[in-house]
């Protein structure tokens, strides 16, 4: 089979080989990936004041807690670095690849063991907690969003560059000595907010729901 070639045509040219750097900006891209899941909630009535008192990191002794909110968190984060070697200039260039999956089991919203589930006190307390559960819901979104923002900034969309045999030492080095860390301070940022609903006025209007029942509860008990 013969090939033609028409005047003024010529064969298209080999590319020049890539530098180390071009093809590791080519080639070595970060990848991330932050997923969140949630188990929903329950709800205790089985607990005392005092010991909710004492769970809680939001009062003082000597309170009497009528209800709270807990959540725990789990993060498991997994990390891969495929990496390009230059014997030339001893480098190595890695490309972050890097997995963050953060799991919240079952809420347990607690309203003190001495109101029954009967009681329009027990309804107030409930309602009242259950307003920190839709904030944590509202917040989860954020806390996700964040962290992968915080991800695409920190390596932007460049892989990490070391000595050569340690580039998977230095991303985790950057996932034990930043992402853990900058993680927990956002799971933090969801308790400031969380603090911020139990205001003086809270309680007040609490204590005085129910025609007083609530507060005659409480003082008639203590």
């Amino acid at each position: 089979l013969a090939l033609a070639v028409l005047p003024g045509m010529a064969a298209a040219a080999t590319p020049p080989d890539l530098t180390f750097e071009q093809r590791c900006e080519r080639e070595m891209k970060p990848r991330f990936d932050v997923s969140l899941t949630q188990a929903g909630h329950h709800i205790d009535n089985t607990v005392s004041s005092r010991v909710l008192n004492n769970r809680s990191v939001h009062t003082y002794a000597g309170e009497l807690m009528l209800g709270m909110t807990a959540l725990e968190t789990h993060t498991s984060v997994l990390v891969d670095g495929p990496a390009i070697g230059d014997k030339v200039s001893g480098r190595e260039c890695v490309s972050p690849r890097i997995s963050v999956e953060l799991v919240v089991p079952r809420m347990s919203v607690y309203v003190a063991r001495e109101f029954s589930p009967t009681s329009c006190s027990y309804r107030k307390i409930l309602e009242h907690e259950m307003r920190h559960v839709q904030l944590y819901r509202e917040q989860f979104p954020n806390v996700e969003a964040r962290v992968l923002a915080g991800l695409a900034g920190r390596f932007g969309d460049r892989p990490l560059y070391a000595r050569h045999g340690g580039g998977r030492a230095a991303l985790q080095a950057e996932v034990d000595q930043w992402l853990r860390p900058f993680i927990r301070s956002e799971i933090e940022r969801m308790e400031v907010a969380q603090a911020a609903m139990a205001t003086p006025e809270e309680s007040f209007r609490l204590t005085g729901a129910c025609q007083g029942e609530l507060a005659a509860n409480v003082t008639g008990r203590y």
